[in-house]
């Protein structure tokens, strides 16, 4: 029997409550690497709700010893400016520098330095810094997407000049360094085949393990509910910026044709950050109901018809989307909605780029229950078989033990 690996686990934030995608993803490959192994983590914070006592009590559960550091701070203040200040000066992207903290950086140097670990897990790209060029233990580097495409993205949809400048020069910076990072661990987990193939290209020279994005099958179930006629649901926080893209872009161009079709439709706008502009859209229109952040938003997605992900920019494989086909819903999306996830158009979902086509989707699925009921059996067949968090969490665990 093999024994159990002692496994330094790295996260830019407290993964409880979960909160959006990053947090259930990273809190169930921890939860999949604790199951097998001694695991310690250590984290930055960002608020004290990550230490309420029921989240770390959780954690403690799982991880064989738990440690908390200060993130830095996020919002406008003098220590921010000083770290924005620092990297338009330095090589290393402001994603870096934003996370930058010294006593993380030295706690993670002493806890390696001790000996004690045979794998350290670093669960997210912009805390690299603390095991950049270590040859003294094998290291991980998660990229939860291609970030500098996630930016590109982010610098071809700007209009202000002055912000598209400072992103052009992210890109640049970001590419160097994901090329750079992946030519110095043992192992960068990326999430979809697409996003490994891109990351190659990049860094012929990197060793690349594919852990995709998942689900807990036995939270995210169908529901026997009856489902509300022509009810949308949108599922996503604004703080990102793919999001109020996705959403703006839909209310604009796409919600408008739909309405002409279908005279009952509405939707349901579930997520945190809800924006002045999303406001004004519901202020004047009172089929778009804004939710907000919700703890659970199994019950507002079983009530819904059909599923919308109209993303038009960013990176990885969209929780979302899976989450909504474990769920066993009717889902119309973009092509970059569904990327990474190997379904089939027309029979695990409808797919449409182009706001007539988006539309018409979404109209043909509305009015088409034969055609909901197919892709919602589809899907959640689909997502079983192979996007199980049991299933992925055991493929890392067997590939850390062949290290």
């Amino acid at each position: 029997m093999d024994l159990p690996l002692k496994i330094l686990f790295l996260s830019n934030r407290g993964l409880l409550p979960i909160k959006d995608g990053h947090t259930r993803r990273s809190y169930n490959i921890l939860k999949g690497l604790a199951e097998n192994n001694q695991v310690y983590f250590l984290s930055l914070f960002e608020s004290q709700e990550e230490l309420y006592p029921e989240n770390i009590e959780q954690l403690e559960i799982l991880c064989h010893q738990v440690e908390f550091i200060p993130a830095p701070q996020k919002k406008i203040s003098f220590g921010m400016l000083i770290r924005f200040a620092r990297s338009l000066f330095s090589i290393a992207p402001y994603t870096i520098w934003r996370h930058y903290s010294k006593p993380f950086l030295k706690r993670v140097d002493e806890l390696i330095s001790s000996g004690q670990f045979d794998v350290v897990h670093c669960d997210i790209l912009p805390i690299y810094y603390t095991v950049r060029d270590r040859k003294d233990i094998y290291c991980s580097v998660t990229d939860h997407d291609v970030s500098y495409l996630k930016c590109l993205g982010r610098a071809r949809a700007s209009r202000n000049i002055l912000l598209k400048s400072f992103l052009y020069l992210e890109v640049w910076k970001l590419r160097r360094l994901e090329r750079n990072i992946f030519r110095q661990v043992d192992l960068g987990i990326v999430v979809s085949e697409l996003d490994k193939g891109i990351l190659q290209e990049l860094c012929p020279d990197g060793n690349f393990l594919v852990v995709e994005n998942g689900v807990e099958l036995d939270k995210f179930t169908p529901s026997d509910e009856p489902q509300i006629a022509g009810k949308l649901i949108w599922l996503g926080g604004f703080n990102h910026f793919s999001n109020r893209q996705g959403i703006e872009f839909f209310l604009e161009l796409v919600y408008p044709l739909v309405k002409q079709e279908i005279a009952d439709v509405s939707i349901d706008i579930i997520g945190g950050g809800i924006t002045k502009k999303l406001h004004k859209f519901a202020d004047n229109d009172s089929s778009i109901n804004l939710i907000g952040y919700v703890d659970d938003p199994l019950p507002f997605i079983h009530k819904a018809a059909v599923f919308v992900a109209p993303i038009l920019s960013g990176g990885g494989t969209k929780l979302k989307v899976i989450e909504a086909m474990a769920a066993g819903k009717a889902i119309v999306n973009t092509t970059i909605a569904c990327e990474g996830i190997d379904g089939t158009n027309g029979h695990h979902y409808l797919v449409a780029d182009e706001e007539h086509d988006f539309a018409k989707a979404v109209i043909r699925l509305l009015k088409s229950e034969s055609l909901r009921k197919k892709l919602q059996v589809n899907a959640r067949n689909f997502v079983t078989a192979d996007y199980d968090y049991t299933k992925i969490c055991t493929k890392l665990n067997l590939y850390y033990k062949s290290r």
